[in-house]
């Protein structure tokens, strides 16, 4: 009874544990592939690189700014009349001394003539009087004309020199009240909406101008600056620095550079800014008074400063940081100071060295001391790396 006992204790353990007893050979294999899968490395992290390079980091200031006209002049008539032509069209360039209207100038042509007139008749005189005078004062030495006689030829000819000089005078003030019935641009720029057609009449009074001027070439770009960059706007004031003024709008906003000409000469009470302007040449008039831009002027360059692309700069928890690839192609992450970001690249004060090379793109697969194969940039359907996916202004 003992022995069949034991028997069928045996022969249930062999059927619930089937798996129980010497491995059969297709485990022998499972077993020997898991120990080559644990045995290898972990394949490469695909990263994108860039090598850090010294180079002068610009000191921007960024603000926005409004164009405004370099001159703005209000053309108004100096006398009345009737405008009787027009040689202009409404937003014409046109130049300093162009005819642009005329008035009717046939009474002031008429009362010139008349003044000329009256100037010829009094020379004649004058010179009838000068000959009777001449005559008069041979003979009172004679005691043949009395000195009354001497003396009224004396007057006459005095009286005819005055009487001359009115008449020049008046000539001259009827020969400018001709000229202002030409009315001529007072400077170079385009003209905005004519008030007055040809048979208005225009007075010397009307408040309203009859047409406004704007000079845009060269133009005025102004903006705004906290006051705690006065000194920066008065080095870049004397060094004529450069600045670029993006027009926003359209799928590339169109960038046009100026040159800082003007600064306040006070801060603003209410807002503790201080106003500024740049001039740019505006050749080709792409700067049109009263639109809105932004200005980011060149303060200064500091020189010897680390540049990586901004792309290879992550923030983490100690801090902004960067993958740097050693020699054997495996990665560290490092901490760096960053000074500035102008654009794409960012400027680093310390973290890293000249030469040395940082991951600009594939950062979220890696970890500390994982191996990368560095890949070229992808190119996106517009031609820029895949990299450059932000853009940042760089701020005073």
């Amino acid at each position: 009874m003992a022995g069949a006992a034991i028997g069928a204790g045996l022969a249930y353990l062999l059927g619930i544990l089937p798996n129980y007893g010497p491995a059969s050979s297709e485990t022998s294999k499972v077993v020997a592939k898991k120990g080559e899968a644990k045995g290898r490395a972990a394949p490469a992290a695909p990263v994108t690189a860039a090598t850090v390079m010294v180079a002068d980091m610009p000191v921007i200031l960024v603000a926005p700014g409004t164009v405004e006209p370099l001159a703005n002049v209000a053309v108004k008539s100096r006398v009345d009349g009737q405008v009787v032509e027009v040689l202009f069209k409404e937003g014409d360039l046109v130049n300093e001394g162009a005819v642009m209207l005329r008035l009717d100038d046939r009474l002031v042509k008429a009362q010139i003539a008349q003044a000329e007139a009256s100037i010829a008749r009094d020379r004649a005189l004058l010179r009838d009087a000068e000959a009777i005078m001449t005559r008069r004062t041979a003979l009172v030495d004679k005691k043949i004309v009395t000195e009354a006689a001497m003396d009224q030829a004396r007057f006459a000819v005095e009286a005819l020199k005055a009487s001359i000089a009115s008449g020049q005078a008046m000539l001259e003030s009827q020969t400018t009240q001709l000229d202002y019935l030409t009315i001529r641009a007072p400077i170079t720029g385009r003209t905005g909406t004519i008030s007055a057609k040809v048979g208005t009449m225009v007075r010397n009074a009307d408040t309203g101008p009859i047409v406004t001027i704007n000079q845009t070439k060269p133009i005025w770009v102004t903006f705004a600056v906290p006051q705690g960059e006065i000194g920066a706007l008065r080095r870049s004031l004397t060094a004529k620095a450069l600045a670029d003024i993006t027009i926003p709008g359209g799928a590339r906003p169109m960038v046009v550079q100026g040159t800082i000409g003007f600064i306040d000469n006070q801060v603003d009470k209410q807002t503790g800014a201080i106003t500024a302007k740049v001039v740019a040449e505006n050749a080709d008039e792409v700067l049109w008074p009263g639109l809105s831009v932004v200005v980011a002027l060149t303060v200064e360059l500091k020189g010897n400063m680390l540049a990586v692309p901004a792309a290879a700069v992550l923030p983490a928890q100690q801090g902004m940081i960067t993958w740097v690839i050693g020699p054997d192609n495996k990665v560290a992450p490092r901490t760096v100071t960053i000074e500035r970001i102008v654009g794409q690249t960012a400027y680093l004060s310390d973290g890293v060295k000249p030469g040395e090379r940082v991951v600009t793109d594939g950062q979220i697969r890696l970890s500390p001391g994982a191996a990368v194969n560095v890949e070229e940039p992808r190119r996106r359907p517009g031609g820029a790396p895949a990299t450059e996916e932000r853009r940042m202004n760089g701020r005073g």
